[in-house]
Order: C-alpha cells, then structure tokens, then sequence
C-alpha cells in the first residue's frame, strides 16, 4: 500500500472526509470531556479539515487548514487556508485553539506548538489530540478510505505522550488535563457496519487517540 504525504491524501480525502470515522467519534468525544465547562468565546481550530466541528461552537469560531480541497468541501464562511506553523493571526487572538490529529502529520510538531501558544490568549487554552502511539505499535495506521473506496496510507509520525507535554511547555503551555480514547462500545458500531467484529473484538481497550488540554499561563 503506497503511503501518500498529508498534502496529497487530504486532495483524494475530501470528497468523502464528512464522513465520521471511529477515530474521529473518539475524538470528540475526548474533546467534549475534557472541555466540559470551559469558556470559549473566540475559537480556533487549527487544522479544521472542512470545520465540521465549528458548526456547534459558541460564539466567534474560525479554522484554518493547509488543503484548499478540505476546505472548499466545507464551504464554511469562517474557513481559511494557512499553516499550523505560521498563522496568520495576532498573538493572544483566542481564548480557546483546537489542533486535532494534526501534530502526527509532522515530524516536527515544535514550530506549530509555538504558534498554538501564541496565538492563545493568557489563561486561554489549547486542546491538541494525537493518534496514540499504543495504536501504532499495535500495528494500526493513519488510514482512510478514498471515494473510489480503495484504502489509503497517510503519513504519520509517532510522538509519544511525553513529548507532547514537553513540547508544549516548552512553547509555555501547561497541562491542564489529558484522555486517552480506546476502542470500545462508544465505537462498536462503526466496526459492526463494517463487519469487522472480529478486529473489534481483537483490538477492545486498546488505546488509539491521545488527547491533551493545556492551559496558557496568565500574563504576569
């Protein structure tokens, strides 16, 4: 299976990424966990995809993303084409930054925690998730299937769960909670219309989404 760069694999995704996928379900869910309760009335999500998820957000929300096909599948008025390691806004702009299976993309998610932080107002906060290194050491792969339905390898990089946080205090961020996703009952269903009920059965309780809430230090 040829294994295509995220740039590439976001063009043939598109079409078909408004689908939700176990991963995708499990990290919402972490996020709804972890951001129970939080204010959040200037949003980014940097990252967006075609911004699904801003749909709900309270107050002003905004998303970037680095594919143009991504984004022209969303159609969303408050969507935008820009890095996640150069963006185009002033610092302390949100109160709350998403960057959501993103950072695995890049070899080195350094430069886009700098940004994270930047542009995260004092006391403001930064929800990133990950692909969890327990999956990719079961053998499991940034995959996604294609709208001519072939399956297809994205290009990932595995960041361990401690290197998040050290990244990210590095950048001036503290954690302020963490979740790990693992398959379970919440995701059943996607495997059963699958009929894979047998990889859901081999694979139950292991780990495959990594979720990380920190918070911007308050400004002395």
């Amino acid at each position: 299976m040829t294994m295509l760069n995220p740039r590439e694999a976001y063009r043939l995704w598109a079409p078909s990424y408004a689908a939700e996928t176990a991963i995708s379900a499990l990290d919402e869910e972490m996020a709804a966990e972890l951001l129970q309760g939080l204010p959040c009335t200037h949003l980014l999500d940097a990252g967006c995809g075609i911004g699904r998820r801003l749909k709900d957000a309270p107050g002003l929300a905004i998303g970037v993303d680095a594919s143009p096909e991504m984004l022209q599948a969303g159609g969303g008025p408050m969507l935008a084409a820009a890095d996640v390691c150069a963006l185009p806004f002033a610092s302390g702009a949100f109160d709350m930054v998403w960057c959501r299976l993103v950072l695995g993309h890049l070899a080195d998610p350094v430069p886009a925690y700098r940004e994270l932080a930047r542009v995260c107002a004092p006391s403001g906060h930064v929800l990133v998730s990950d692909f969890h290194p327990d999956a990719a050491r079961a053998g499991h792969r940034r995959s996604f299937r294609d709208a001519t339905g072939v399956v297809r390898d994205v290009e990932h990089h595995i960041h361990a769960v401690s290197r998040h946080e050290a990244m990210a205090n590095a950048a001036g961020l503290t954690l302020a909670g963490r979740h790990d996703g693992a398959i379970g009952p919440s995701i059943r269903d996607f495997y059963a219309r699958a009929n894979r009920l047998a990889a859901y059965d081999a694979d139950l309780g292991l780990n495959v989404v990594a979720a990380f809430l920190f918070r911007r230090a308050c400004a002395s």
